[in-house]
């Protein structure tokens, strides 16, 4: 690319990481409207207003960046204070009917002046005379390390109403706002959230990964739900287990692997699913070769820690369905099966 890569580090503050590279001119919205199709439920939030509170600029803009993909009107401030100045500021506008949600991030929490705000929100929507939401604006916290139990006791002390883990997902903030916002669609996919196991109970799971480790943390991830599980650790192992006919629901796949990456063994695997179906079309096979399946296209989700929109794109493009980042979240596995199992596909 004819670049340059560097970084500048100060201790106790953190680094900046920079490049320079030569770009071409892309399409115009090409990877919003490719968000779009991939995932229709944005438009439920547009219109939605939403006040990020970090003392960090840059970090709040990216914050903004990816509530802005929802279709959300954002603003920003450093701090609770200011906050609080900002909600007075508005509540006899049309931006306080449309607040919708507040995203604080960790290093600007205090107890105390989160607590005042929520009383501020309270005594405002009381005296405003518009036509507000019935629903209370929602209160996020942002964080990067926070122990399970931690977060639990956030949110169950009502301090906020749920706690986004940096860095932000797409497909989890689009499942976290539909739960906490209540809309037509969130209230019926927050109950489906717990019938998870529901969805994949008996289901048989194909697991693809090179780590041990992962293996059998994807696993028990997959058996806590009821599915049948089973772990192979290369690409050529799963060619061998997916080639038609076979008895698997769905494949996760891990896209970094020796000798064969999940990138190569999804299109082998397509390669030999689009045989199938070729032999089935023309009449040079029966159905009952094949299992009793008239049309073959399993499922496969990439494992990926890596979960930025080059990789994604990635994966589509060789012929995955989905990803799912690393460790499963129970928002982002739900949202991932729902769309195969839900459907019957």
């Amino acid at each position: 690319m004819h670049g340059e890569i560097g970084f500048a580090s100060e201790p106790g503050v953190g680094s900046t990481f920079s490049f320079t590279g030569a770009f071409g001119k892309g399409e115009v919205s090409s990877l919003d409207s490719k968000w779009k199709q991939y995932d229709p439920v944005v438009s439920e939030f547009q219109g939605l207003g939403a006040l990020i509170i970090d003392n960090r600029s840059i970090r709040a803009e990216v914050t903004k960046y990816h509530l802005r993909r929802l279709g959300i009107s954002v603003d920003i401030t450093s701090s609770l204070e200011s906050a609080c100045t900002y909600v007075s500021s508005i509540f006899t506008t049309s931006a306080f009917a449309h607040l919708a949600m507040i995203l604080i991030d960790k290093d600007v929490w205090n107890q105390e002046t989160v607590l005042q705000l929520r009383s501020l929100l309270e005594q405002h929507r009381k005296n405003c005379k518009l036509n507000v939401s019935t629903n209370f604006q929602k209160i996020f916290l942002l964080g990067t390390s926070m122990s399970p139990v931690e977060r639990s006791k956030l949110k169950t002390s009502g301090f906020v109403d749920n706690v986004l883990m940096k860095p932000l997902r797409f497909s989890v903030l689009i499942a976290c706002f539909q739960e906490a916002l209540g809309g037509t669609k969130g209230k019926v996919r927050g109950k489906k959230m717990s019938t998870l196991g529901s969805l994949l109970r008996e289901k048989r799971i194909l697991v693809v990964d090179d780590n041990k480790v992962n293996r059998r943390v994807a696993e028990g991830a997959l058996k806590k739900y009821g599915a049948i599980v089973t772990c192979v650790e290369r690409g050529h192992d799963a060619l061998n287990k997916l080639k038609p006919p076979h008895t698997f629901d769905a494949c996760f796949m891990d896209l970094q692997m020796p000798e064969m990456d999940g990138f190569e063994a999804t299109r082998q695997i397509r390669s030999a699913e689009s045989e199938a179906n070729e032999k089935l079309a023309s009449g040079e096979a029966s159905i009952e070769m094949y299992g009793n399946v008239s049309h073959w296209h399993i499922p496969i989700l990439a494992m990926t820690a890596d979960v930025i929109q080059a990789t994604y794109e990635k994966c589509l493009k060789c012929g995955m369905d989905d990803y799912v980042s690393k460790p499963f979240e129970e928002e982002q596995l739900y949202l991932a099966v729902a769309r195969f199992f839900e459907s019957g596909l």
